[in-house]
């Protein structure tokens, strides 16, 4: 998850949350509106220093990228493609040459 996916999510689930504590414990619309805007403030700045954290403690280490395999799999994968497609084009060369024959036997000629 992405950080600023992972802020916006504590933001909405601050705000949803500041709106159900202040429509449980408050009457006055304007109570309700500096509790939902501190729990939210809440959750923000909570998102935010549990995202530098993160970044902060986690080692990020570099991955070895083996190219040869990997362009060897690729290469597989698109001949195998090739092999199919050639199938596909012979099947279709087949079927087309089946409907000219069924369109010419409904018009009354045959080869």
């Amino acid at each position: 998850m992405r950080e600023e996916n992972y802020i916006a999510f504590c933001v909405v689930f601050g705000f949803f949350s500041g709106l159900m504590v202040g429509f449980l414990t408050q009457n006055d619309p304007f109570d309700m509106l500096s509790i939902i805007m501190l729990t939210t403030l809440f959750f923000y700045m909570l998102a935010h220093v549990s995202v530098a954290l993160f970044i902060r403690f986690m080692e990020f280490g570099r991955v070895h990228f083996e190219k040869e395999a990997y362009d060897r799999k690729l290469d597989y994968f698109y001949n195998q493609l090739l092999q199919r497609e050639a199938g596909f084009e012979t099947n279709h060369a087949y079927f087309s040459n089946g409907d000219n024959h069924m369109k010419n036997m409904k018009k009354g000629k045959t080869r």
